[in-house]
């Protein structure tokens, strides 16, 4: 964990915003002064904050920090103003930003899926049995509400007539709502699903982890369990001026990973400072949401086959078409 002073250094130089470049007398190439790179709030972050800590970028950025945006309009905003050159994405948002004219490129995808349908009710195993119930949910027209949809459809059903869908603003929010005993399903991302399960078991209350929606997303379409669902986005500008760091960046994803797999304990320590959560809960959320790295030119197909997948509900997920080559990075 990170003392007060650390921290609040941390937030200061992340607060300064993205990118600054030292003078490059004396040096064979551009060294950033600083590196802010905006994480997703879910466990395949502990990738990032392992990068960051571990130095694996110090021959580009004299120092590298880490801030959590908090809601995926937050992440746009950013990226919109230029603040954000490095963010974790759903990829299905980065490339409706890139097909809408944002000079961004989906460098990696980091996670093949993380989304459980999570219930209190044991008799519930199946899409099917969703029927008629109340489910909660967050992120509206995001990511996790997206790909529920389109399972349910392809499932027969109507999310809209035969499931009765709530939202709330954020996974926190669901949890708490959940375990307050609001609702008895919920359709939840990690870490906040693997929350939801131990703060659940501390209340005396049994939480199951009812549908792998991933797993239902293979099903329904005939291919594997798995979806390119998240990664890290670059922005055209980045890539343009420091070509080497984005590649160091890409690499330090690769090994970071490795990392996180084989040391678990240690990455549920250091992910619990960033993400705000116990170390418990981020050590077990490890096993369920898929950690894989792949370059955007790697993952370039399944993520049209997934871009595909969402069009059926709105081409405008998309933004109207699939993204052109450029799109997806790769060394």
């Amino acid at each position: 964990m990170f003392d007060i002073s650390r921290r609040s250094l941390l937030a200061a130089m992340g607060a300064a915003g993205g990118l600054a470049a030292l003078p490059a007398s004396g040096r064979a190439a551009p060294l950033l002064d600083r590196l802010t790179i905006n994480a997703m709030p879910a466990t395949p972050s502990v990738v990032i904050a392992h990068m960051v800590e571990s130095g694996a970028l110090s021959a580009h950025a004299a120092k590298s920090v880490m801030k959590v945006w908090r809601t995926p309009d937050q992440m746009r905003a950013g990226v919109l103003s230029g603040d954000m050159n490095v963010f974790g994405t759903p990829s299905y948002s980065c490339a409706n930003l890139f097909n809408r004219g944002v000079p961004v490129r989906q460098l990696n995808i980091l996670t093949w899926g993380l989304l459980y349908v999570m219930t209190r009710d044991p008799a519930i195993t199946k899409i099917e049995d969703l029927a008629g119930k109340n489910v909660l949910q967050s992120f509206r027209n995001d990511a996790p509400d997206l790909i529920f949809r389109f399972v349910v459809k392809r499932k027969g059903m109507d999310p809209d007539k035969d499931i009765k869908l709530q939202y709330v603003g954020t996974p926190t929010e669901a949890v708490q709502l959940f375990l307050a005993g609001k609702t008895d399903i919920a359709v939840l991302a990690e870490p906040a699903a693997t929350a939801a399960t131990l703060r659940g078991m501390q209340a005396g209350m049994t939480v199951h982890r009812a549908i792998d929606l991933t797993a239902l997303y293979g099903e329904v379409t005939g291919g594997p369990p798995r979806l390119a669902q998240a990664g890290m986005g670059v922005s055209e500008d980045l890539v343009q001026k420091y070509p080497d760091l984005v590649k160091a960046i890409h690499e330090g994803c690769v090994s970071s990973a490795r990392w996180v797999t084989n040391n678990p304990a240690s990455a549920g320590k250091l992910g619990a400072d960033y993400l705000d959560l116990p170390p418990a809960i981020i050590q077990q959320s490890l096993p369920h949401f898929r950690l894989g790295v792949a370059s955007g030119a790697e993952a370039k197909a399944e993520m049209e086959a997934y871009f595909s997948h969402l069009m059926e509900l709105s081409p405008d997920i998309v933004g109207g078409k699939l993204p052109d080559s450029r799109f997806y990075w790769g060394a």
